[in-house]
């Protein structure tokens, strides 16, 4: 592959960084542009290949509006925010040129890019973006393409109720002064691997969270309809109804088919092996 200038908005974030190590590394131009770099971005932009807005959710489409002030024609736009309908309007409209939606399933701090996944959305002459395909999955990221309105449709489960479910649980405890080193002392493997996770949400930015959780109304609308299913086996508990209980369970179980004995053998595996050596080896460290 040809030598490519690409050039990234909001590369002075810690994805942002991530991915100009990567591309750098092999071989290609990537320049970041920040808040105050705006008086020499026009030049970068001007000559890139490749320009990817990766700032706050909120900041996109203003960013989007500046950029395509400087790009030329064939250069391909891209975004990596966390949803993908709205910003890929914006582009198609603001943009005549290439288009693609991108949303890196990770965070900045990952070690290896093996298994680790890459949201692909189609928005304007795909043919345009088969060398930037190509370079992820040469870097060793797993694409996966997808529609934008239904990635945007399981985003609301993955980064809206799981990450809301996170911090509900981590305030609770700070609220309760339940504090989760004590609580690990007596966790069996599988508490503590959501401990550890919940842990690993609360080491990063509280106002990137804020923003994906808060990025759309029909995340707020879906935690909405969640917490009333919550309330309302609350209320179920409090009546102590322990068959209703033991049928919704089953009901679930029976949904998701061969997906919980396929849980039940992979999560084995990682808690069995993974996490003890990982613990093993952080007892040695400190």
């Amino acid at each position: 592959m040809n030598k490519k200038n690409i050039v990234i908005i909001g590369g002075h974030g810690l994805m942002g960084q991530l991915f100009i190590r990567l591309f750098n590394g092999v071989g290609h131009n990537a320049v970041p542009i920040g808040r105050d770099d705006w008086q020499t971005a026009p030049d970068f932009l001007a000559q890139a290949d490749w320009v990817i807005i990766c700032v706050p959710i909120n900041a996109t489409t203003e960013t989007i509006i500046n950029v395509v002030k400087y790009i030329s024609n064939d250069c391909v736009l891209s975004d990596f925010t966390s949803i993908k309908l709205d910003p890929l309007m914006v582009m198609l409209r603001e943009y005549s040129g290439p288009v693609l939606g991108l949303h890196p399933m990770f965070g900045p701090t990952i070690a290896s890019t093996k298994n680790q996944v890459i949201v692909s959305c189609d928005g304007r002459y795909p043919e345009k973006s088969v060398w930037i395909l190509e370079l992820l999955a040469t870097l060793g990221f797993t694409i996966k393409p997808m529609e934008a309105t239904l990635h945007d449709q399981a985003m609301s489960f993955i980064q809206g109720i799981e990450h809301f479910l996170t911090f509900s649980l981590g305030t609770f405890l700070q609220h309760k002064n339940q504090h989760p080193e004590k609580l690990m002392e007596m966790a069996s493997p599988i508490y503590l691997a959501k401990l550890l996770l919940m842990g690993r949400i609360f080491d990063q930015d509280a106002a990137l969270y804020a923003d994906i959780i808060m990025a759309d109304k029909s995340r707020i609308k879906l935690i909405k309809e969640f917490s009333q299913w919550l309330n309302y086996w609350v209320d179920e508990l409090e009546k102590s109804n322990k068959q209703d209980f033991i049928k919704e369970f089953e009901n679930a179980r029976n949904w998701m088919g061969k997906f919980t004995s396929y849980s039940q053998e992979v999560s084995d595996t990682f808690l069995n092996i993974q996490l003890n050596e990982s613990i093993e080896a952080k007892h040695i460290k400190t």
